[in-house]
């Protein structure tokens, strides 16, 4: 008689829970997994077969059919390979059942019958906790990741054998606890190193600005000559972002997770993701997808983060116009045609160019050897619609040599930091009945009508430099929310002339 266990499948970001039954009848010695398994669930007959033989049960010598359910869903990865193998043992009268009522079993097995790491061990939990389970089996390499899950009783394995212990003797398989966000995070905050802001000399407009960005969630873009500092102000941007809130961390998590790229004994994102990617990168890693089942791509690992494009004009076109939605809509849909999958996006886009193709166009001391029409098909590489999509658009000059040696050290980072959080709070607040919006740079026209609010004067004055520099109406909302963060940094509830002003400023002309 068939006899059921549950097991749970990826599919992108989503979880399915599928039931695994095995039944052993008469017949000739064979062995069928059905149920729309894929290459690596049909190759874990092999993978069975020999772990239940080193992990010194008896292997069936008779018809074996094992049953994926639901039917219609594709099953992919070797993570019903515990599973099946439980499944065949249950049928087999090997192990008893009753000890995996309202468990998920989740892991891969080696031809030795231990059992190996698995990728998205935390969405799983996640999802095994939401369908009402309580207990899930999955390898141990996984525990402190699915640990982060509470209410969820986890069991680490190492081996199939110790499932099979298990079944006779519930006591000799230990739960594991987990550590709760917050010890992880007070763990971590002795691991700071020395900030990398506080290392850039001069260049106080664009710090000024990197502080607004930060503070807001805008995009920006820094266009200068080379050697000027544009490339290591991106980098120590990410000093500036205000901390992740716990839901943040999670949602963060839980992608690298799927992406297997959480460390095993710190399987946690607790600092903002930081992705630089190289000009060099193919559409689908940027983007997403690949395969039967699609995996998230770098605007998907900067959720909540920031992804950085360092010298913009060197991308493919192809990519800079794939994120046009993404930027816009903070996710995105990777559609196949049996089904849709949607990717969370929702980062802080951050580029560096050059003027031109030498990068001297404008210096005052170094005269440029472009001509017009080279200097246009440069610049022409970008865009306008994903030139709009930049809240910030600022020159950084090269600052004279001389002055590297009249700084001396600084420490205005932990102050720019609590300004940053000051302002942060604000939008916290603001945004306390919108759930869907966590900072300036996702409000919807209609918050912008309710928190954007600037008088008559300050209006005409608007008006006017939108016509004098023919700004977009999306370049002219995006000022306003600037100047929401501006206020917000002055901690002043009303948007005010002068924030305005400074708002206009982060606009090429």
């Amino acid at each position: 008689m068939a006899k059921k266990i549950f097991s749970c499948c990826l599919t992108g970001l989503a979880c399915q829970i599928i039931e695994v039954e095995a039944d052993i009848s008469n017949g000739l010695p064979s062995f069928s997994i059905v149920g729309l398994g894929d290459t690596s669930v049909q190759e874990s007959r092999e993978r069975v077969r020999s772990g239940i033989k080193n992990s010194g049960a008896n292997f069936p010598p008779t018809r074996k059919t094992v049953n994926l359910a639901p039917a219609e869903i594709r099953k992919q990865g070797s993570l019903f390979d515990l599973p099946i193998a439980l499944s065949i043992l249950i049928a087999s009268e090997q192990v008893d059942p009753k000890h995996f009522i309202n468990s998920i079993i989740i892991g891969e097995l080696s031809l030795d019958g231990s059992v190996k790491k698995i990728q998205g061990a935390l969405a799983i939990a996640q999802h095994a906790k939401e369908r009402g389970f309580t207990r899930l089996f999955l390898p141990a390499q996984n525990a402190k990741e699915a640990g982060l899950i509470t209410d969820l009783e986890i069991y680490p394995i190492k081996h199939l054998k110790e499932l099979i212990l298990f079944s006779q003797n519930p006591a000799s398989l230990k739960i594991h606890f987990g550590n709760t966000l917050e010890r992880i995070k007070q763990g971590l905050k002795n691991k700071q190193s020395t900030p990398l802001f506080d290392q850039i000399v001069g260049l106080q407009t664009a710090k000024r600005a990197l502080c607004v960005a930060a503070a807001g969630g805008h995009n920006f873009l820094l266009v200068g000559p080379p050697g000027t500092g544009k490339t290591i102000l991106a980098r120590a941007f990410a000093e500036l972002t205000p901390a992740m809130s716990n839901k943040e961390i999670f949602e963060t998590t839980k992608i690298f997770s799927i992406a297997g790229m959480l460390e095993e004994e710190i399987p946690l994102i607790v600092k903002r993701p930081f992705r630089e990617v190289h000009h060099t990168a193919s559409l689908i890693s940027v983007t997403g997808g690949g395969g039967i089942n699609p995996r998230p791509g770098e605007i998907s690992l900067a959720h909540n983060g920031i992804l950085f494009f360092d010298e913009i004009t060197e991308f493919p076109s192809s990519i800079l116009e794939a994120l046009r939605q993404p930027l816009e809509d903070k996710f995105i849909n990777i559609n196949r045609a049996k089904f849709s999958i949607k990717f969370p996006a929702n980062f802080i886009f951050a580029a560096t160019m050059n003027p031109c193709p030498c990068g001297y166009k404008n210096d005052p001391k170094i005269k440029c050897i472009c001509r017009d029409y080279q200097i246009k098909n440069y610049q022409r590489k970008i865009s306008g619609p994903i030139l709009d999509r930049f809240d910030i658009m600022l020159e950084v000059p090269l600052i004279p040599l001389r002055n590297i040696f009249n700084n001396g050290k600084n420490s205005e980072t932990q102050i720019l930091r609590q300004t940053i959080s000051n302002a942060k709070n604000f939008q916290i607040e603001r945004f306390e009945n919108s759930p869907q919006i966590g900072k300036n740079s996702d409000m919807t026209i209609d918050e912008i009508r309710m928190y954007c609010e600037i008088d008559k004067e300050t209006e005409k004055f608007l008006n006017k430099a939108g016509e004098e520099r023919h700004l977009s109406n999306r370049a002219y909302l995006k000022i306003l929310k600037i100047a929401r963060t501006i206020a917000d940094l002055d901690q002043s509830s009303q948007i005010k002339h002068e924030h305005v002003t400074e708002a206009l400023q982060y606009r090429l002309k």
